[in-house]
């Protein structure tokens, strides 16, 4: 009897602790296995989620709104315009409509219209040392291209690099919330690369994910495993007497 309580006593530390560290101890192994594997996985590089990028402090939109065009979406992120996932031209913002002018498609950025041919090849930028006035948003009529100014609306020949008043019917561009897969697609492209899946793992195994008091947890997870390790071979020695 003298040497069975010690041993329950020993049996109820190892359960009790066992549990009070059971999720960082889960949390220590299963990062440890993905991390120990992550370059064959191809995680290593690859981009976090824009939400997780945003826990990192990565400043990104909470959405993005663009323009659908012949089965086509064209957005406006930090400077750059995309065409459905791809990263086209630089643009810089605010994006204020794309439209159609058949050869053409015309895509207003700030103070410049870019020209984009079949194939989205860039022919030309016009600027205001071409002539382009300033406008606040893009349209389209039967005449052609219509520039909306607070003057009132005015047609620009993209070929000639002349403009006029105008003041018939005309349709203007309005700007729609991308769908959200493309929308999380083109976001990624913009997580700096340094926020990438093995980054997050790493500061996920050491805690760091929650600061100091995560280090201090998963520290501590530690130590009470190896304290486990002690008492479970304890406890083994004592009932093999």
């Amino acid at each position: 009897m003298g040497t069975r309580k010690p041993t329950r006593q020993w049996r109820r530390w190892h359960r009790w602790l066992g549990l009070a560290v059971a999720i960082p101890v889960l949390v220590l192994s299963v990062t440890g296995v993905l991390l120990n594997h992550i370059e064959s996985l191809s995680w290593a590089s690859r981009p976090l989620p824009p939400a997780l990028a945003r826990w990192y402090g990565a400043v990104l939109p909470d959405s993005l709104r663009g323009v659908s065009l012949e089965g086509n979406w064209y957005a406006q992120l930090e400077e750059r315009l995309f065409i459905n996932e791809t990263n086209a031209f630089y643009c810089k913002g605010p994006l204020k409509g794309v439209v159609q002018v058949p050869p053409l498609i015309v895509a207003g950025c700030a103070d410049e219209l870019l020209l984009v041919a079949e194939g989205y090849q860039l022919v030309e930028r016009i600027g205001p040392a071409y002539g382009l006035p300033d406008y606040e948003q893009l349209g389209r009529s039967d005449a052609g291209l219509i520039l909306k100014r607070p003057e009132g609306l005015l047609r620009f020949d993209v070929n000639q690099l002349t403009s006029a008043p105008y003041s018939g019917p005309w349709q203007a561009v309005a700007l729609r919330r991308l769908p959200q897969d493309l929308e999380q697609a083109i976001l990624r492209q913009s997580v700096p690369e340094s926020l990438n899946w093995q980054r997050f793992l790493q500061d996920l195994h050491a805690g760091r994910i929650l600061g100091l008091a995560g280090q201090l947890l998963m520290d501590l997870a530690a130590l009470v495993l190896a304290i486990l390790a002690v008492t479970g071979s304890i406890i083994w020695a004592r009932t093999r007497r």
